[in-house]
C-alpha cells in the first residue's frame, strides 16, 4: 500500500552529508589501527584525547559493521563518499580479523575487551559484545559476499540466542536486576536476528530458519509494550508484584523507540518473504507507540529527550532496595545521550515516510533540530559530542563503557540517507 510521505527529504539529506564529510571521515583518520589491526575507539567525550588502546569487543563488532555497511551503501549509490568501497571492505576484513583472532572464544563467547595488541583483559564477559561481533560479520558477508564471515559467528549467535531466552545471559555493564526480565537483551537480540536475515537475503542464501527465528525474537521484544502505548524496560517476573518500585515504574523511551524500528523492518521482510508478521501489537498500534514514547521522553523544559523517565513523565519514582542500577538511574535521568536522539531520528522518519504517519514526522523534525543543534562538536570538540548535561553543555564523563562509540551515529545517519525518495 502506497502512503503518502508528510516528510522532506532536507533532514534526510543532511543526515547523508553529516555522516559523508563530518562522521566517516574522522574515524577513518582516527579510530583504525593499521598497524595491529582492530579499532581504536577510547577516545573522550570530545575526540581529543585517545585515553586507552584497549580494543572493547562491543565497539570492534559495531565498527566491523559501520565500515561494511557503508561500503555497501557506496556500492549501492545511496552514499558519495571520499572513501572508496574496496578500502572500506578492507579495512572491515581487517578488523573483523582481529576480533576473529584475540576476541573469539572456543566456547562460543567473546572476551569482553583485548588490549591494543590483543592480549585478553580480564574482564566479565557480555552477552551484547557477543552479538554486537555477530552483527559485523553478518553485514561483512553481505559486503563480501563469503559466508565465510557468516559461518564464523554460527555458534556465537546460537549461544547467546539460548541464553538469552533462558534469561541466563550475561549483561554487563548493567546487570539485570532479580527477578526481572529486561527489554535490553531481547531488543539487541531482534536487532541481530534481522541483520542475519538482512545479509542473508542481499546474499541470496536460505533463510528459512532465521525468518523464524525472526518473528520469535521480535513478538518476544514487543510484550513488554504496555497498554498505555509506553514499553517497561524490566518487567517482574513475579506477576503479584506490585510495580511501584523505581525499577518497575522507569522507562527508557530511546530503547523502545530503537526497538520499533526493528519491529516495523522486521515485519517489512517477514511480509516480503510471504511469513506471517509478528503476534503482538499491529503496526497502528506500534505506530502510536512511537508518539507516545516520545512524549514521555521529552523534556519540556529545555528540549531533548532524557535517558530514564517515569512511566508518568518526568524523574523516575518509585521504592528502591539500594542497587548499582537503580542508583544509575537516578544519577543519569536527565542526561542528553547521542544514540537516543539519533535513533529517534530514523523511527521517527521511517514510519513518516513509509507509513505516512503525520505525528512521527512532526516529532522527527522536533528531534533531529534538536540533535542538530545539540550533538555536533564544532568548537568545542571533533566529531559529535556524545554525552550531555540536560542542558546540552558537554559532559565529560563515562557511559556504559570509557569509549567514543561510532555505531549509533553512524548506523542512524546511514539508515536515514537510506530513506530518501522511499516512500512506499
Amino acid at each position: 500500500m502506497t502512503h503518502p510521505s508528510p516528510l522532506s527529504d532536507h533532514s534526510l539529506q543532511q543526515a547523508a552529508n553529516e555522516f559523508s564529510t563530518v562522521i566517516l571521515p574522522w574515524w577513518w583518520e582516527n579510530g583504525i589501527d593499521r598497524e595491529r589491526g582492530g579499532f581504536f575507539t577510547c577516545w573522550d567525550n570530545r575526540g581529543q584525547r585517545l585515553a586507552s588502546e584497549d580494543k572493547y569487543t562491543w565497539s570492534q563488532g559495531r565498527f566491523v559493521w559501520l565500515l561494511a555497511r557503508a561500503a555497501n551503501l557506496a556500492r549501492s549509490g545511496v552514499l558519495d563518499l571520499d572513501v572508496s568501497a574496496d578500502d572500506l571492505v578492507e579495512a572491515a576484513q581487517r578488523g573483523a580479523e582481529f576480533v576473529l583472532q584475540h576476541a573469539l572464544l572456543d566456547d562460543d563467547t567473546c572476551h569482553f575487551a583485548v588490549a591494543g595488541d590483543g592480549t585478553p583483559l580480564d574482564q566479565p564477559r557480555s552477552v551484547y559484545a557477543d552479538l554486537f561481533v555477530v552483527m559485523g560479520m553478518a553485514e561483512l558477508g553481505a559486503a563480501t559476499n563469503d559466508d565465510h564471515w557468516t559461518r564464523s559467528i554460527v555458534g556465537l549467535a546460537r549461544r547467546a540466542s539460548q541464553e538469552i531466552s533462558e534469561g541466563t545471559a550475561p549483561t554487563p555493564p548493567y546487570a539485570v536486576p532479580a527477578g526481572h526480565r529486561a527489554f535490553g537483551p531481547q531488543m539487541i537480540l531482534a536487532n541481530t536476528v534481522w541483520e542475519i536475515a538482512s545479509s542473508l537475503e542481499r546474499q541470496g542464501r536460505q533463510q528459512g530458519d532465521v525468518l523464524q527465528g525472526l518473528r520469535r525474537c521480535v513478538t518476544t521484544m514487543l510484550a513488554h509494550r504496555q497498554p498505555s502505548g509506553d514499553f517497561a524496560e524490566l518487567m517482574p517476573t513475579d506477576p503479584a508484584d506490585p510495580l511501584e518500585s523505581l525499577v518497575a515504574r522507569h522507562r527508557v523511551p530511546g530503547h523502545a523507540l530503537e526497538g520499533l524500528w526493528v519491529a516495523l523492518l522486521s515485519d517489512e521482510l517477514l511480509a516480503s518473504h510471504g511469513a506471517e508478521r509478528t503476534s503482538g501489537p499491529s503496526t497502528e498500534e506500534m505506530l502510536d507507540s512511537i508518539g507516545v514514547l516520545c512524549e514521555q521522553g521529552w523534556d519540556h523544559e529545555v528540549g531533548g529527550l532524557l535517558h530514564y523517565v517515569d512511566r508518568d513523565g518526568g524523574e523516575p519514582q518509585g521504592s528502591t532496595v539500594g542497587t548499582e542500577y537503580e542508583a544509575l538511574v537516578q544519577r543519569t535521568w536527565d542526561t542528553k545521550l547521542w544514540w537516543i536522539h539519533t535513533e529517534a531520528s530514523y523511527v521517527t522518519a521511517l514510519a513518516a515516510q513509509r507509513h505516512g504517519h503525520e505525528l512521527s514526522a512532526r516529532w522527527h523534525q522536533r528531534i533531529w533540530d534538536y540533535t542538530m543543534e545539540t550533538f555536533p562538536g564544532r568548537d568545542q570538540g571533533a566529531e559529535w559530542i556524545q554525552i550531555r548535561e540536560r542542558d546540552g553543555e558537554p559532559l565529560d564523563t563515562v557511559v556504559a563503557l570509557p569509549v567514543k562509540d561510532p555505531f549509533h551515529i553512524s548506523r542512524n545517519l546511514m539508515q536515514l540517507a537510506e530513506l530518501r525518495g522511499s516512500a512506499s
